[in-house]
């Protein structure tokens, strides 16, 4: 018995280095051919202001969005995507290097990202890697007349640079901007080298305004009316929000007048879905450009935006504040290299702060320890991958009467803090029984350990993300 199991150990490792052997030889010979495994090329597509919800994949039948759409049915669509901060500047600092607001700095449009910061962003590191990198449209991190323009308008980081500070026009000497943006991202898949991958970042302004020019080829009957009203829009939901909301620019004139004029109301967010069709165009066009280069088997496309808007909900508009409408974002990823079981929806929470550790991921590039987002590639490639249980949102910026707020969002609950109110006012929503946000529970007794435990743990994020 004996000879016979060292007979049959013999055999196996005999037969395990004759397969190792052959293992060495096939890669010796891919790399020799110049063949290693190919990395994808990804392209990274976001809007301005587009809620969560202005898609069709997310049961809008009010607008026609076909390619963000297709882009879900082949892809992976998180239902619960959110960014960590809800304004322009600092949402796409955090986007450019995967970390909170506290530690990134970015806090106004004044500031842009140092150049050290700049170094760690996502398309520095795969341009160091041998990526060729595209941005275009509004980068919104730095004020060019008051900050050095390099830091502020970084041309000289990307082999091709179109981009723009914050406040910039649709009207491009008499041209439709996204129309241009789409003619140079085409033109960039069309020449890039056989050999080089490539990252396109595509920072399209639809639907922010101000809305100074209209696309003249913008289809007819994009949208279809009349739009519902949030379910919120209304004075009893806004006399029972904190003063901290209600007296801030969250409170503005605009939603009383949502409020009283419906007509106002159905041109504002007419107008609104109308861009964000424009925005799918411009999606369509570009994936129309991977076909037919022949790259789109192995280019990643991402889609998402830089946060919500709040657009009525509660009687408020702008952003800024902490509430579902105005943190939620869409999040949709298409790696058509994973096997199509592995497509549909995803409930894990995903944030802003993960697109970069993402991207690094899936370029195949380590990602920096600073970074505070995490890699979606393990929830991409299995449904049922562990996600976060809670993350931390912070709104602390300098601008005038905009709401100094943080907060927990976990699964199941909501804890807001207002900055800067004596006594401190706080909100404690159940969203698993309360989505909509109508029912702040701090003072319920019922409520007061899951209050209790909230505040000491933002307390301690508060600290630990710095």
């Amino acid at each position: 018995m004996k000879n016979t199991i060292d007979s049959s150990i013999i055999k196996m490792k005999k037969t395990l280095t004759i397969l190792t052997a052959l293992l060495a030889s096939l890669l010796s010979s891919l790399h020799a051919a110049g063949k290693e495994p190919e990395r994808p090329n990804i392209v990274f597509i976001f809007t301005d202001d587009q809620p969560q919800n202005a898609m069709g994949c997310m049961g809008n039948t009010h607008l026609k969005t076909p390619n963000m759409d297709r882009l879900a049915a082949d892809g992976i669509l998180f239902e619960n995507s959110f960014v960590t901060t809800a304004i322009c500047c600092v949402s796409r600092a955090s986007l450019l290097t995967g970390q909170h607001m506290a530690r990134h700095g970015i806090n106004g449009f004044v500031k842009p990202l140092t150049a050290e910061q700049w170094t760690q962003t996502y398309p520095m590191l795969l341009r160091q890697e041998g990526y060729r990198t595209a941005f275009m449209g509004k980068l919104a991190v730095g004020h060019p007349e008051k900050e050095p323009m390099e830091l502020c308008l970084p041309a000289d980081k990307f082999d091709l640079w179109y981009g723009f500070p914050q406040k910039f026009s649709f009207n491009q000497n008499g041209r439709y901007l996204t129309t241009v943006m789409e003619e140079k991202a085409t033109q960039f898949i069309r020449e890039n080298p056989a050999d080089r991958p490539f990252l396109l970042v595509l920072a399209l302004k639809e639907p922010h305004g101000p809305w100074d020019l209209e696309d003249p080829e913008l289809p007819p009957n994009l949208v279809t009316g009349p739009i519902p009203r949030p379910k919120t829009l209304s004075e009893a939901a806004f006399n029972k929000l904190p003063a901290a909301i209600r007296d801030s620019q969250n409170g503005g004139a605009s939603g009383k007048i949502f409020l009283e004029d419906d007509a106002k109301y159905q041109e504002k967010m007419g107008k609104t879905y109308r861009d964000i069709s424009r925005a799918d165009i411009a999606v369509g066009r570009v994936l129309e450009a991977l076909r037919d280069k022949g790259c789109d088997r192995n280019t990643v496309v991402l889609f998402s935006s830089d946060h919500g808007s709040l657009s009525g909900a509660h009687r408020l508009v702008g952003k800024w504040s902490m509430y579902e409408e105005s943190i939620r974002v869409p999040m949709i990823i298409r790696d058509p290299r994973l096997p199509k079981d592995t497509r549909g929806r995803r409930t894990q929470m995903a944030l802003n702060i993960d697109i970069a550790p993402t991207i690094l991921a899936l370029a195949g590039v380590p990602i920096p320890a600073a970074m505070q987002g995490m890699d979606l590639g393990p929830i991409l490639r299995n449904p049922g991958a562990k996600g976060r249980d809670e993350w931390y949102y912070e709104h602390d910026v300098t601008l005038a009467g905009l709401p100094r707020c943080e907060g927990i969002r976990t699964t199941e609950w909501k804890y807001t803090r207002y900055k800067g109110t004596d006594p401190v006012q706080e909100e404690l929503f159940r969203l698993s029984v309360d989505p909509l946000e109508e029912n702040n529970l701090v003072g319920h007794t019922g409520s007061a350990s899951v209050l209790a435990s909230l505040r000491t743990r933002c307390l301690a994020l508060s600290s630990s993300l710095k």
